[in-house]
Parts: structure tokens; sequence; C-alpha cells
């Protein structure tokens, strides 16, 4: 069987993107993915299974904004669909990732008469609105208002969920609102998780705090929706407590993004409680998480954040660290459902710098945590291989009905 996948960023960026071509390779199936070019990569390569078919033209981040321009205004990407102009075979399935790609993947599909999953990696309509609220160029903000607003991608999406063979949600709850606000049929609706392998990110001896720092860490992308605000904004209340305390941002974002935080920082006084290190290799951002007193995920609650998941989720879960997440549904089901860390209160520092103050004085109840968070990835189910079982059940299911 031959599978189509539709990526409108690089194939080395997309961790979902390779645990599903793994699994589906691992399934008997062939896998070609178009995806972008970026850097000095190859316009294809082949490795067994696996054909990457890249972009005519080297998509730079200048070039992937006017992609994106241009895609608003028709809802095609022009660059995937010239290079979908150079197939010459049949596929079985087409599997598009993600709301931008869609009507792109679908009219390949439609006129190569195969069916088409759309794989929801978050919801896009819903995020459009958080994105870019702290972007200061008026002309990126007018770009911005003009092509990417909520109501014109709400309808896009509407549309396309109702248009695809079967579409694939990351969360439970991102699977209820498709069901309850675009009558989807439910049959046509699977849930595949950005959870981890279970023999990846495995607890190993934890460094021990220093008498000097408790150390607050995240590590991930670095946006509006991230909620990282709401965790400056708690260091006063937590530091006149405990002055050994340091939150530590680690990941990479737009440069109002970072100046926006930075001056929240300098406004908050706490200059020398908050560090950006920028984005670090990925044993070096592990030994943090691994030394960390707490780590977070202090996700805004909204229409976005509400409807996916992180991997970091369950990455933190898997390495037995100390976890605390805000109330995002999804963030707070997982979390209450398997005792595996503790919960703050969306949007407040209050409640955030609560949360600290409490896991500072209860560190044996947060060991008891993290591991009923490891056993939760290793024996109940949170974990790639029950996803991956998942993943191809809907490829066989799909095929079937075809």
């Amino acid at each position: 069987m031959k599978v189509l996948m539709l990526l409108d960023g690089p194939y080395e960026g997309d961790f979902r993107l390779k645990k599903e071509v793994d699994t589906l390779m691992e399934g008997g199936y062939h896998v070609t993915v178009v995806c972008y070019r970026t850097g000095k990569k190859t316009l294809e390569s082949v490795d067994g299974n696996l054909r990457l078919l890249r972009t005519n033209k080297i998509i730079n981040h200048k070039r992937a904004g006017f992609i994106d321009i241009l895609n608003s205004m028709f809802f095609i990407n022009f660059e995937i669909r010239n290079r979908l102009s150079d197939l010459d075979e049949e596929f079985d399935v087409v599997h598009v990732h993600d709301l931008p790609l869609a009507y792109t993947g679908l009219q390949y599909a439609r006129k190569h008469g195969c069916p088409c999953i759309l794989d929801l990696h978050e919801n896009y309509p819903e995020a459009l609105k958080i994105w870019f609220t702290w972007r200061k160029n008026p002309l990126v903000r007018l770009k911005n208002q003009l092509f990417f607003n909520y109501s014109r991608w709400f309808e896009r999406e509407r549309k396309m969920v109702n248009e695809f063979d079967q579409i694939i949600a990351v969360v439970e709850e991102m699977k209820d609102r498709l069901i309850d606000i675009h009558r989807v049929n439910e049959s046509n609706v699977a849930v595949v998780s950005n959870t981890e392998p279970k023999d990846l990110f495995l607890p190993i001896e934890t460094a021990k705090q220093t008498k000097q720092k408790f150390q607050i860490v995240y590590v991930g992308g670095i946006g509006p929706h991230r909620g990282l605000q709401i965790s400056i904004e708690a260091m006063p209340q937590i530091v006149s407590n405990h002055p050994n305390v340091e939150l530590v941002i680690i990941g990479s974002g737009n440069s109002d993004t970072i100046g926006h935080l930075k001056d929240l920082v300098k406004k908050s006084g706490v200059e020398a409680h908050v560090r950006f290190t920028g984005r670090l290799p990925f044993e070096e951002a592990l030994e943090y998480m691994r030394g960390a007193g707490m780590n977070i995920i202090p996700h805004l609650k909204n229409n976005h954040t509400d409807n996916t998941i992180p991997h970091k989720l369950f990455q933190i879960m898997n390495s037995e660290f100390p976890l605390l997440v805000s109330s995002c549904n999804p963030l707070k089901r997982i979390v209450e459902e398997h005792d595996a860390g503790l919960v703050f209160e969306a949007g407040s520092p209050s409640s955030f710098a609560a949360q600290i103050d409490y896991s500072i004085h209860h560190q044996e109840e947060l060991k008891a945590k993290a591991k009923n968070a490891h056993d939760a990835v290793q024996n109940k189910g949170l974990n790639w291989e029950r996803d991956a079982i998942r993943l191809l059940e809907v490829y066989d299911g799909l095929l079937t009905k075809s």
C-alpha cells in the first residue's frame, strides 16, 4: 500500500509526522512525504520505504510568509501543488497534515480517486486569535488581520472536516468539538495523540537540587498562548517567600514575543530571577529539566489550548520529572486522572505562585506524583505504542471502506 503525506514545513521539524511515518512503514506501507525544502536539502531522498519529495524552491522564513498569504487567499499551497504535479504514480491514501494544506490535498485525492485523511494537529482557527497578539509591526498586524482571521479559517475548517473521508484529532476534546460544532460524523473522527514511545525520555538519576537554586524550567516554543507571561508575573510573589527560586525559559520565539516577555520581567522587577537561554541542544535542555524543582506547561486557557495537547506533557511524564500544568482542559484532565502532578488555574499568577510554594514544601508528594506519571505512560496507555495501533486501525478501516 502506498501513502502520500503532505506537510507545509520541513520533514525534519515535525515529530508527530515522523512517528506516524515510522508506524506506517512498520505496518508495511510505503510512504511518500511532500514537504518544504530548506537549507541544503536535496529535492528528493529515499530511505527504505520512505521517500521525501521536497519543494522545487527553497523555503526560507520570508518565502514561507508569502506562501501563507497566498494560501489564505486561495486556500491553495502552490509550492506543494507544484511538487505534486511531478508525481506520476497512484497512491492508496492521501494523508494531509493540518488545515492550511487541506484543500490542496483534497483536490489531489479527489482527482486521483483515493481516500483522504486530514490530521489536525491543533484548533487552527482559534490559534489565529492569539498567535500574533504581540506583533508590533503595523504591516504584519494588518497582514494577519486581513489574511489570518478567525472567521475566514473557521468556515474553511467547517467545510474541510466534512469533505475528508477521515479526520484525526490529537485529543478527545478536539474530537468532541468537531462533532458538536461542525456536525462531523463521530465514526469519521479518530484520536491519535501526541504521546511518545515508552522507551523515550525514560527516568534517569535526577540531579540533586542545589541549596542556592530552585529552578522552574520551561522548555518549548515561545508565544502568547504558552502562558509564560503568567509565570513571570508570579515571580515577585514567589521570590518574596523563596528568594532562591529562578525561572529558566528555554526555547525560541520571534523578536516581538521575546521582547514582550523581557519587558515584563523588567516591569515585574525580577531580572535576577528569570533567565532566557534561547534554543539549546537537546541534551543541554534535558539537563535543565532533570535538575528542575518544577517543570511547567503554563498554557493560557482558550479554545485553542483546550483542543490540543503538547508532546512535552508526555515527555515530562515518562521522564518522572516534577510537573505543573495549567488548567487547560486536556492538561488538567490527564494530570488529575493519573495524579501525575500539580495543576494551577490558567491565567492566574497567584495560583501559579501558590502551587510553586506548595511544591517546595511537599517534595516527597511531588516525587510520588512523578512516579504516577511514569506509570501512566508505561502501563496505562499514554504512549505511542497505543496510539500507533489506533493509527493503523484508522488506515485499515479506511481502506476496507474504499
